[in-house]
């Protein structure tokens, strides 16, 4: 990419990609707090959450086609406002089975902001800064999880106030798009290799994204609910989500600066770890509001790594039409642990209510932290 693209480039990524975060900051704790305070069980909330992965899981296969036909700025501003009406709508239509259609749409342009921003982003980073340029979008994604919270904080989970928030926000980041229109990459005609393919080439980067996606809507989705059943109010529940995505947004650049320094898969099991012991210490620190922001801020702040760093490995290891197809498979299993992960969780918490949710937290992570020192050579060395 010439220089002079690159600026107005990376402003368009960081606001398409803190839309998408604000978007899924916003909607997964005020859906899953209205559906709590509704009486639904802990399991419907799970299932209405893993209508995103879903989302996810179908579209993506078809953003690097979609990418190629309409261009990746003007798919990227179409993206932004079908998220920005449907999650008006979500407010004008009150009913459950509504709900589940109408999540499926918010996520359908959540993901497509997902994907085109992470296949632009590693398109202009370079191998001597890429582990910093991902942390910046990771910085973004969680300042806008963190925006997300904030605002039902600030407006309560009632009302129009909240939903129609989300949606301008979600409109203002198409300026900065529509101005870097020109220097968006532009994908061939010739595709990329399947899903299948990528994951044979690069098998333990992969399932990163998945790992993240089954614990990203458990955190963010999830916790609230476990914060209210362990005597939180809404509001503080929120805040300790906010704690979490501040923490995300403070660790996000140190991380990047070690992604370029050390190795990097060496980076991603400290990661993981880390998701293995927030989860055990939770219970502990849940019943001491301030420990457990603190904890939040450790764990929420070094968990994310678990994505940013797998990125960053995916744009070392693929190329051109290579990393579209990489990215898009990068983010199915993302959805695909999104839409799994729920599933298990909800059930998890309504099962040993409330501390099933960290049970299950930390056996996902375990077993990747596991699956990624058995992936070493017997040298030492890793395969990706």
């Amino acid at each position: 990419m010439a220089d002079a693209g690159r600026p107005a480039s990376l402003v368009a990524i960081l606001s398409a990609c803190s839309a998408f975060a604000l978007g899924m900051g916003l909607t997964l704790p005020l859906l899953s707090l209205i559906l709590e305070r509704r009486g639904f069980a802990g399991s419907v909330n799970g299932f209405n959450l893993a209508t995103s992965g879903l989302a996810a899981l179908c579209v993506t296969p078809q953003v690097p086609r979609l990418m190629r036909t309409f261009g990746t700025a003007a798919f990227m501003s179409g993206s932004l406002v079908l998220s920005a009406i449907a999650l008006v709508a979500l407010f004008e239509v009150q009913s459950l089975w509504a709900w589940f259609p109408l999540r499926f749409a918010v996520s359908i342009g959540l993901n497509g902001l997902f994907v085109c921003s992470e296949f632009w982003i590693n398109q202009i980073a370079t191998e001597q800064n890429r582990g910093r340029y991902i942390s910046l979008y990771g910085a973004c994604i969680s300042g806008g999880f963190g925006v997300g919270p904030a605002i039902l904080s600030w407006l309560g989970t009632y009302g129009l106030a909240p939903f129609a928030m989300g949606s301008t926000m979600l409109l203002f980041a198409l300026v900065p798009v529509l101005i870097a229109r020109k220097a968006a990459p532009q994908l061939d005609e010739t595709p990329g290799p399947s899903p299948l393919t990528v994951l044979r080439l690069a098998p333990a980067i992969l399932p990163a994204a998945f790992v993240f996606g089954a614990i990203d809507a458990g955190m963010w989705g999830l916790f609230p609910v476990y914060a209210v059943r362990s005597g939180y109010t809404e509001t503080h529940a929120a805040l300790a989500i906010t704690a979490m995505s501040v923490g995300s947004f403070v660790f996000q650049y140190p991380l990047g600066i070690l992604a370029d320094r050390m190795n990097r898969r060496t980076l991603l099991v400290i990661c993981a770890s880390t998701g293995v012991a927030g989860a055990i210490l939770a219970p502990f620190a849940i019943a001491t509001p301030l420990a457990t922001y603190l904890l939040l801020f450790v764990w929420g702040g070094i968990i994310m790594g678990i994505y940013t760093v797998g990125l960053t490995l995916l744009g070392e290891r693929f190329k051109g039409a290579e990393l579209a197809s990489a990215n898009a498979t990068y983010v199915m299993l993302y959805a695909v642990g999104l839409l799994c992960g729920p599933l298990v969780e909800g059930v998890a918490l309504d099962a040993w209510n409330p501390h099933g949710l960290m049970a299950a937290l930390a056996v996902i992570t375990a077993f990747y932290v596991l699956f990624l020192m058995v992936r070493h050579d017997s040298s030492g060395a890793a395969r990706t």
